[in-house]
Formats: C-alpha cells, sequence, structure tokens
C-alpha cells in the first residue's frame, strides 16, 4: 500500500534538472505531480486539471510565477500556491506574500526543508518555527531583534534576501567560517532556522 498522499501537485519551472530533481522528491510523498516549463504552459494545465497546489518559479518565460499567481486569483481557483526563486535582486518576500501566495522558497533550500514547506503548505499547516515567526508580535520582535548585534542584523537581512553563506561573506567582508559562526548564534537566539521563518521575522523587524 502507498503512503503517497492524495495531493495534486503543479510543478512550474523552465530549468529543466532543476524541475525535475524538485519532481523526483515530490514524487516520494505525493501520487501526482505534473511539470511545466513555462508560464504558458503552466496555466494550459490548470485549465485542463485540477490541482491542490501549484509550485512556480518567480522567473518563469511566457508570464512569470507570479503572473500565474495573478490568473489563479483571478479564475477562483482554491489551490495552495508556492513561489520558488533562486534570484535575490527583483524580488522580495513582501512582494511575494503581497500577490498572495502561501509560502516561498529557495532553489538553494536542502531536501528536508523542501519537502517540509511543500508538506505544511499542502496539509494547511504551519511549520513549527513559522509559528513563532508569525505568532511574534511588536513587541516580542523588538526584544528579539535587540538580542541580536548589528553585525547578525546584517546576516539576517541577507539570509532572508535569499543570498548563500558565501555571498554574504563577499558583502560583509568577512570569511564564510564567520557567516556560519553568526548564524548559529542567530538561530540559537531566535529559536527559528528556516528560510521562511527568517523572511517572515526580517520583515516584522523592519530589516527589509
Amino acid at each position: 500500500m502507498s503512503n503517497q498522499r492524495s495531493i495534486r501537485i503543479l510543478l512550474a519551472d523552465d530549468e529543466a534538472l532543476v524541475r525535475q530533481g524538485m519532481a523526483a522528491l515530490l514524487a516520494t510523498e505525493f501520487d501526482k505531480v505534473v511539470e511545466a516549463a513555462d508560464g504558458e504552459q503552466a496555466l494550459s494545465c490548470l485549465k485542463q486539471q485540477t490541482f491542490d497546489l501549484a509550485l512556480l518559479d518567480i522567473h518563469l518565460p511566457r508570464r512569470t510565477g507570479l503572473d500565474v499567481l495573478q490568473e489563479i486569483q483571478a479564475r477562483g481557483l482554491p489551490l495552495k500556491v508556492i513561489i520558488l526563486t533562486g534570484d535575490t535582486d527583483s524580488w522580495s518576500p513582501q512582494d511575494i506574500y503581497a500577490a498572495g501566495a502561501d509560502a516561498f522558497l529557495y532553489k538553494t533550500a536542502d531536501a528536508e526543508h523542501f519537502l517540509e514547506t511543500v508538506l505544511a503548505v499542502a496539509s494547511d499547516q504551519t511549520l513549527p518555527d513559522m509559528e513563532l515567526a508569525d505568532g511574534a508580535n511588536a513587541g516580542s520582535i523588538a526584544r528579539l531583534r535587540e538580542q541580536l548585534t548589528a553585525r547578525e542584523l546584517q546576516v539576517v537581512k541577507l539570509a532572508a534576501e535569499g543570498l548563500a553563506n558565501k555571498q554574504m561573506a563577499n558583502v560583509l567582508g568577512i570569511s564564510d567560517h564567520t557567516v556560519r559562526k553568526h548564524r548559529e548564534h542567530i538561530n540559537r537566539k531566535l529559536g527559528f532556522t528556516s528560510p521562511t521563518a527568517l523572511a517572515a521575522f526580517a520583515i516584522k523587524a523592519g530589516l527589509i
């Protein structure tokens, strides 16, 4: 008997190897994963089939991921949407959430976090560390921010924007090892580690 979940997923990404890798990972948990290579293909799939969740690359050709999200909303389709991105220059977490996405994922996320996020969104659940980030009020956000040093706040901002450790090291003029140490301290102080939760904190703390 299969342990796969009966959740129908649309996966849209124009990078074939990346898309196929994500599809293979999703297939370990879900019984139906349909692939699309661009925004028009994604919209065509949405017309022909019913889905519970869509994972959309923000930079899809022939209609971006946010364009497809807007069309989903315009049609009143009852499905969750996760925006995928590996880019840090032309978007912000605020833009993605303001557009109506349920979550976003960096393509650099490890397999465990990728599946954990997809499973949580598909099941209409909240990740444990997102509960901490989402449930934090202005007072608790201020207290958490006060625990971080100026350098740690810089690291939080860059991490929330999607930069990898080596990229942060280059921007800040420090070593990769030092960045990792800062992130360990940040995780311990804040109590959450996922990129989505970190971005939620960074937004509430006014860092991005």
